[in-house]
């Protein structure tokens, strides 16, 4: 079975992703996935949630230029290797993947990879504001 996910067409400035994602939450919705990639004056924002036509809806509101594809979700084990065996696969039967990105779950928390301009004062701010931030050692 395959999954909606929506992409959307950002700019790529201070305050935009805020925007979406406070519109997001105020409509009660849970973002179970997402990633962004960016370009000097764009980026695409992606979005597995828990009510794609609601987060569409918002999203129009908004004038946000976006579209639905389908995904593909495994269920992996958390061993070394497991996504490995999935690019073998799809490699060996001649298949390319265009993109992969992860969909924390498990013990009603989630591990959000972070990166900004300025990592230093990311952190900074994080541990100000009491937000956990997570070891590789901390992981196991």
């Amino acid at each position: 079975m395959r999954v909606e996910q929506i992409s959307v067409l950002l700019r790529n400035e201070p305050g935009v992703l805020k925007k979406i994602l406070e519109s997001i939450s105020e409509g009660d919705i849970n973002i179970l996935g997402l990633t962004i990639n960016e370009t000097a004056a764009f980026g695409e924002l992606r979005l597995v949630v828990n009510d794609t036509k609601k987060a569409r809806d918002i999203l129009k509101k908004m004038d946000l230029s976006h579209n639905v594809v389908k995904v593909i979700v495994v269920d992996l084990q958390d061993k070394p290797g497991k996504l490995l065996e999935i690019a073998r696969l799809l490699s060996e039967n001649d298949i390319n993947i265009d993109y992969i990105y992860t969909l924390a779950s498990g013990n009603n928390s989630a591990l959000i990879a972070i990166k900004t301009w300025d990592m230093n004062a990311t952190e900074e701010i994080l541990l100000a504001n009491k937000i956990k931030i997570v070891t590789l050692e901390n992981m196991d």
